[in-house]
């Protein structure tokens, strides 16, 4: 039963993973790609790197502020 479990939980990982690279993709190409080609341009590509990175970046910035304030929360909850 625990492994059906582990199974259900890396799908569920998978499919978020899946996801946020589709959403992120989608947000590059709005923000970057001003005529689709066979290839990116130089701009293109580094208007798709920055996107990345400050979505990456961002995403970051909030994973540790809610793991802050649960950290808080819990800390609150002892005293």
């Amino acid at each position: 039963m625990a492994e059906m479990q582990q199974f259900a939980t890396a799908i569920q990982q998978s499919a978020m993973i899946q996801s946020t690279i589709t959403t992120l993709s989608e947000k590059a190409f709005e923000a970057c790609i001003t005529k689709p080609g066979s290839s990116l341009s130089g701009k293109e590509a580094a208007c798709v790197q920055a996107v990345t990175m400050k979505w990456l970046d961002t995403n970051q910035f909030m994973v540790g502020r809610l793991q802050k304030k649960m950290s808080a929360g819990q800390e609150s909850s002892f005293n």
